[in-house]
């Protein structure tokens, strides 16, 4: 007997896109930087190459008092000016349609683990997209979770939704319950973005679905800040949860470390909806549990920085004015990768907006194809069912004959 816990005796995390970021540093080494094009930073860079921090969210974290930032959070859900802005801030217009719950949590990718745990038991299935961030799968085995994927994209290039629906319809027959993730707007890897009608065959379904349990969505709105259609539009979707069945809830899962750019502050939060007050009075009792037993508190310096330039319109007006001139980046470097593989033959997945544009490519062909580009100083990520082009940490230079390049060498 070993001194592992049996839940942890097989764990063991394999990160493909850090090995592959180390191997691209080495090159830059090896080779200079100018021989190597690396696309494999999954964080906003300038023209330089650079990390982008925003010198409108600096400024003010800088400004702020040391008692803003040294002492515990008012609460272990969070400060109440934090959750106040958030949940202003991720529902737009639309706050006043639903009733409303919210906590802070370690970044996104908390907000998506305390979802995991506090839906699901232990044994329960978990959907996902077949394509999709990895670390989904990593916190449903921390969680003691199955999964099960749906095919994201049919034939005609648009969300999947009856692969969507048949695998939900398998969930709720077996377990009586649905969790199912979908990460939108700006999907991560592809980029993909759902349009309102979409939305509203999703809201259908979940409702056809609640008569035999309840229909939980995840929805991952991590790089909604990025969509190219602007801070209202990019929001009207949630419009369609106005006819959203009371039996089921919907949780959207916030980053400030995309909003702000400030990764390491480590601040996110959950935003739940339900037409059902309990479903969202017994979904903050239990995420109240979780914070203090799991984290117990969120960095305070971080939401007082989300807080301060939300709640001041000048503040604000200039954090989405800089955030505007990377979005219409990303449309340029987008533009320029997306025509040219156009004209090379080079197939990707349906891109609309966001950080990353991913390859199709064969599962079988995926490992060869990325040795094949690492010979010639490429350095991209491996993902479920392709290959991550990020756009989001690339100079336009660098992507410009990369996709013909990368059509010549894998074929």
């Amino acid at each position: 007997m070993g001194i592992l816990a049996k839940r942890s005796e097989d764990k063991n995390i394999v990160d493909t896109v850090f090995t592959m970021v180390n191997k691209a540093r080495d090159a830059k080494v090896k080779y200079g930087n100018e021989n190597v094009v690396d696309v494999t930073i999954g964080a906003l860079c300038d023209e330089e190459g650079k990390f982008t921090i925003f010198d409108s969210v600096s400024k003010v974290y800088k400004n702020l008092n040391n008692m803003d930032i040294a002492p515990y959070a008012e609460s272990f859900i969070g400060n109440n000016d934090y959750l106040k802005e958030m949940k202003s801030w991720v529902l737009g217009d639309h706050e006043g349609e639903f009733n409303v719950g919210a906590i802070a949590t370690p970044g996104g990718s908390g907000s998506v683990s305390s979802t995991l745990k506090n839906i699901l038991d232990p044994g329960e299935t978990l959907l996902i997209p077949n394509i999709g961030w990895g670390p989904y799968k990593i916190m449903a085995k921390e969680h003691d979770l199955k999964i099960e994927t749906y095919e994201l994209f049919n034939e005609k290039d648009e969300f999947n939704l009856e692969s969507f629906r048949e695998k939900s319809s398998k969930i709720m027959k077996s377990q009586g319950k649905v969790l199912a993730i979908i990460n939108d707007p700006c999907h991560n890897p592809t980029g993909y973005s759902m349009t309102t009608s979409e939305w509203e065959s999703i809201v259908k379904l979940m409702n056809d679905l609640s008569e035999d349990g309840n229909f939980i969505l995840l929805n991952d709105i991590a790089y909604i800040d990025y969509a190219v259609k602007g801070y209202e539009e990019s929001r009207k979707y949630m419009g369609s949860f106005r006819e959203l069945s009371p039996k089921n809830l919907v949780v959207f899962a916030f980053s400030c470390s995309k909003t702000l750019t400030k990764y390491g502050l480590r601040v996110g939060g959950s935003v739940f909806i339900s037409n059902e007050k309990k479903n969202v009075d017994d979904y903050m009792r239990a995420n109240e549990f979780t914070c203090r037993g799991v984290w117990s508190n969120v960095p305070k310096g971080g939401m007082k920085l989300f807080s301060t330039i939300q709640s001041n319109e000048n503040l604000k007006g200039k954090l989405i004015e800089e955030r505007n001139i990377y979005v219409k980046l990303l449309e340029k470097r987008s533009k320029i990768f997306l025509e040219e593989a156009k004209e090379a033959g080079l197939k990707v997945y349906p891109y609309k907006e966001g950080f990353f544009i991913t390859l199709k490519i064969e599962s079988e062909k995926i490992e060869e194809s990325i040795e094949k580009l690492n010979k010639e100083n490429i350095y991209p990520i491996q993902v479920a069912h392709g290959i991550r082009i990020a756009i989001c940490g690339s100079p336009s230079k660098k992507l410009e004959g990369l996709a013909k390049k990368i059509k010549d060498i894998i074929g």
